[in-house]
């Protein structure tokens, strides 16, 4: 029957809805599956980019292109108007999805990716779309990088869990699709994979997941392309070295950044921390933060929105920009984004890293000139390494940052300047504070996802605590048509299989008899022994949950049979993913208690 066995392990995906309408019956496996969909991934999100940008252009258009002009016309201190209609329009969406909408979504996201299963609704791609294109079309000081990222999660969260792909893979999935949104967004396919890497798979590195972010950001970048043209985001001048001494005040400027990116952070969560201590209703809060906002547009026009028409000003030509102006519009566009997202309006962060970087960069390079005026310096150069250095530091993604300037200028010249900046930048950031924008909201919940920091959680579980005890074994010899009456009284889907001796030799899953289900005939010819996987991942009662999450991963399995540490065929429990999951939530949950009691 050992062909029956191999047969079954060639054709993993009968159980996959797509399946039984095909006219002929292809032996693939779940990897040419998961390439499969990853250009599924790949193209939903590049045509969910492509709508994103048209309904923010239109929202921009309107809101800030055609009322704000007529606003000012009457008053400037009308102002304030717009981002306010913003907040406005979005409280029956906070209403309706409470805690899907409202702030900076990516730690949410990532706690769904990590912690949940990486069960994203499908509704986040509509809501998303709506609301964030909402809050920076009417002047809200944010950026895409958020809520694009969190629609390409949702696309590929939704293909795989359409598909009944394992949790890994789903994981695996909601890269592609957060890889492909960014991607298509910024028309920067590199910086797409890298950022899934470093941001959504937080530095995880497998040759087969790079594989399959690689394909889904560069469909995405296509289907991008053929909507919008493959030119870059800012078309700028091309920078040339004139001294290597120049050298020496890149690496001034990304100490400078690394020590402002970290004055940044922790604005952002001290003014998300005094909008959450407000006493007043939560639905009152993004509209007092939008007001707020738009009364700094009344003192410079350029904290409103993107700012992405300031970022090639003080690329391509800051001497038009004012040095004073620029210095003014650091300070208000750190405030502004922190008061946005912090009072609970929607966005990224990514947009105003990038216009915060640029200003500074621009004030260092004028002050490199002014000091010393028989140099040749281009103060937009500075505006540029500025723009990636401080993404990276604020972010903690250097090479995601790197990258992306890269692409969203073309501009080779200053790659040097920018990964030393870049790199210094996030030492200096990083020292000041391990955490970042992406990853501080989840350490202050006790969540740790980045350089292993979960494992203090995780160790101090052992595995004999969250094993199931009360579990059903089957017999070699049982026949298909006897473990099928067997399972209707059942509620696991994994079963271990024991010999005459009651020793353990295999474990048979709900998936590995749904692909045999349809077969006829067999039922009675084929035996638990033919069908039961024997290639076993297995653990100890002893051992940590730190070791069996890593045994998960090995194959991507759900169940892990736990077994006697003196006779490995002995089987004592059945350990689940899910149940590592939930006590891991229940451990945060636990340390977020005790410390509240001790008044931290």
């Amino acid at each position: 029957m050992q062909n029956v066995k191999d047969l079954i392990k060639k054709t993993r995906i009968h159980h996959l809805p797509f399946y039984k309408f095909l006219p002929w019956k292809p032996k693939l496996t779940e990897t040419h599956i998961e390439f499969f969909l990853a250009c599924l991934v790949g193209l939903g999100a590049g045509y969910a980019a492509v709508i994103f940008r048209f309904v923010l252009h239109n929202f921009h258009h309107f809101f800030l292109g055609f009322l704000y002009p007529q606003l000012k016309e009457i008053s400037i201190f009308l102002t304030p108007l717009i981002p306010v209609i913003g907040a406005l329009i979005l409280i029956p969406f906070s209403l309706k999805y409470p805690g899907e909408i409202n702030g900076y979504g990516m730690p949410r996201f990532l706690i769904s990716v990590h912690l949940k299963g990486g069960l994203i609704r499908t509704r986040a791609i509509f809501i998303k779309i709506l609301t964030a294109a909402i809050t920076i079309g009417t002047g809200g000081s944010a950026g895409v990088e958020g809520p694009i990222a969190q629609i390409g999660g949702a696309i590929g969260s939704s293909i795989g869990r359409f598909f009944e792909m394992g949790s890994h893979r789903l994981k695996v999935l909601i890269a592609c699709g957060s890889a492909g949104a960014i991607a298509a967004q910024f028309n920067a396919p590199l910086a797409g994979v890298l950022f899934a890497q470093e941001i959504i798979m937080v530095g995880e590195f497998h040759l087969q997941t790079f594989g399959v972010i690689v394909i889904s950001s560069g469909l995405a970048t296509a289907v991008s392309r053929a909507y919008y043209s493959s030119a870059p985001t800012f078309n700028i001048l091309k920078y040339e070295f004139h001294s290597y001494y120049e050298f020496g005040f890149y690496i001034l400027l990304g100490l400078l950044i690394g020590v402002l990116a970290y004055l940044f952070i922790k604005m952002f969560f001290k003014t998300s921390d005094y909008f959450a201590k407000l006493n007043i209703h939560e639905q009152v809060k993004p509209i007092i933060g939008a007001f707020m906002v738009g009364c700094m547009g009344i003192i410079h026009f350029g904290v409103l929105g993107d700012g992405y028409e300031y970022i090639i000003k003080a690329l391509q030509s800051p001497a038009t920009i004012p040095i004073a102006s620029i210095a003014l519009l650091i300070v208000l566009k750190m405030i502004a984004t922190s008061i946005t997202l912090g009072s609970g309006n929607v966005g990224g962060v990514f947009a105003p890293a990038l216009f915060i970087g640029a200003m500074i960069g621009a004030v260092f390079g004028w002050g490199v000139k002014f000091l010393f005026p028989g140099m040749i310096v281009q103060p937009g150069s500075y505006a540029l390494v500025g723009m990636g250095a401080f993404l990276a530091a604020a972010t903690h993604a250097p090479m995601t940052a790197i990258f992306l300037l890269f692409e969203i200028t073309n501009n080779y010249q200053v790659i040097i300047p920018i990964m030393f900046a870049s790199v210094l930048g996030v030492m200096v950031a990083r020292r000041l504070c391990p955490d970042s924008l992406d990853s501080m909201e989840l350490s202050r919940q006790g969540i740790y996802l980045h350089d292993g920091k979960e494992e203090s959680i995780l160790s101090s579980i052992m595995v004999k605590e969250v094993m199931i005890r009360d579990f059903d074994t089957i017999p070699e010899n049982m026949t298909f048509a006897q473990f099928m009456k067997f399972l209707s009284k059942s509620k696991l889907q994994y079963y271990p299989v024991l010999n005459s001796e009651a020793k353990m030799t295999g474990l048979v899953s709900f998936q590995d008899i749904r692909e045999i289900m349809l077969e006829q005939g067999l039922e009675d010819l084929i035996v638990m022994k033919d069908i039961a996987e024997t290639d076993l991942i297995k653990i100890f009662p002893h051992d940590s949950l730190t070791v069996a999450t890593k045994r998960f991963g090995i194959k991507d399995i759900e169940t892990i049979p736990v077994v006697d540490p003196n006779d490995d065929q002995k089987v004592l429990g059945i350990l689940k993913r899910k149940d590592v999951i939930d006590a891991y939530n229940k451990g945060i949950l636990m340390r977020e208690i005790s410390r509240q009691k001790n008044g931290h």
